[in-house]
């Protein structure tokens, strides 16, 4: 019940640090922990959780990858 109030939250941040290039290491970090958590099989039911994140987040964070490049520390 909490990730339906606090999963938009998160996901507007992340949009905001992320178009703005701000915190890139600790919004990599913090998608990447939501991510973990809504793969485990013991957490419920996760796949509107993961829709809502790809539908916020996804073309933002292509961009950013974008305009990173491939010399970037972030990109493994």
């Amino acid at each position: 019940d909490c990730r339906e109030i606090l999963l938009p939250t998160m996901t507007d941040q992340l949009k905001y640090h992320l178009e703005r290039q701000e915190d890139l290491e600790a919004c990599c970090q913090l998608l990447s922990n939501i991510l973990e958590v809504l793969h485990k099989k013991d957490v419920g039911p996760t796949q509107r959780h993961v829709q809502i994140i790809m539908e916020n987040l996804l073309r933002t964070v292509n961009r950013t990858v974008i305009s990173m490049g491939r010399d970037s520390e972030l990109i493994v």
